[in-house]
């Protein structure tokens, strides 16, 4: 498993973004600021990905307990 696994989304997102932009906008943002943007973007993903994997476990649970308390256990 990867310390970081929506690196390269972001990576690659921030790329695209450069090409819209073009060569001398993106030289003129820098390179410091663009990848600080993919560190954001990636923030982001990781963010989403945990609170839809935090929303699914409070489901699942909920139907543990229903079915715990439908089947008497």
């Amino acid at each position: 498993m990867q310390d970081r696994p929506h690196r390269a989304h972001a990576q690659k997102i921030v790329q695209q973004f450069r090409e819209e932009i073009g060569a001398e906008l993106a030289a003129s943002i820098g390179d410091y600021h663009l990848g600080s943007l993919a560190v954001l973007i990636e923030s982001a993903i990781n963010t989403s990905v945990m609170e839809a994997s935090t929303a699914t476990i409070t489901e699942v649970e909920t139907l543990l307990k229903r079915l715990r308390h439908t089947h008497g256990h």
